[in-house]
């Protein structure tokens, strides 16, 4: 049978233990803000939605968002209204469910717990995010007048999108037209041989 710890003794220890885990919720909220803060920093200093996937703002903001839920146990409301600075013009934060709950039309065993679910928040750029709700919205409970405005917003975006890849697409061309220029001024070819046997010079 074991002995009873005198009250003062029981009392030191959870004195301890409340100072403990008070240092260990301050690391975390440092790492949350430094997270958060990062995140800030490269919208404000980029040049078009390409960062939140080429910087790996979209990893920084998942991360952060577990320290919230699992070392901060922030309310939803409260790690909506922090995130909120991170809507921009190149991002936007999305709940996932609006409902808190999973499609369904998914199987219980891929489903997310309740409790993750309802803190269940993305960084996105503003084309996925109009994506996500225009085409998924409804099975994850979004309204019908919010889906209806993600179309809305969608079109513009997709057009845009498609002209900047046309963009990208044209001035890879010059660039590879601009290298073959290049190469035949200065004298060098090549052979290039087809399965069928025939042959073409190449510059």
């Amino acid at each position: 049978m074991s002995k009873k710890l005198p009250k003062n003794i029981m009392i030191a220890n959870l004195l301890a233990q409340a100072a403990a885990d008070a240092a260990g919720d301050e690391d975390h909220r440092a790492q949350f803000d430094h997270l958060i803060d990062g995140i800030k920093s490269a919208l404000a200093t980029a040049h078009g939605p390409e960062v939140v996937h080429d910087r790996g703002l979209d990893s920084d903001f998942i991360a952060a968002r577990h320290i919230a839920q699992d070392k901060l146990r922030m309310s939803p409301a409260e790690f909506e209204n922090v995130v909120s600075v991170l809507n921009t013009p190149f991002s936007r934060v999305i709940k996932i469910s609006p409902s808190g709950k999973g499609p369904r039309d998914l199987p219980d065993f891929l489903k997310m717990p309740d409790d993750e679910m309802r803190i269940a928040f993305d960084l996105r750029t503003p084309y996925d995010a109009a994506f996500f709700v225009a085409r998924h919205g409804k099975s994850w409970g979004y309204s019908e007048a919010q889906v209806l405005k993600a179309e809305s917003e969608l079109r513009p975006l997709d057009r845009a999108r498609r002209a900047k890849i046309a963009e990208a697409d044209e001035v890879r061309a010059a660039a590879e037209s601009a290298r073959i220029a290049a190469r035949a001024s200065a004298g060098y070819t090549a052979t290039l041989y087809s399965a069928d046997g025939t042959s073409q010079p190449y510059l």
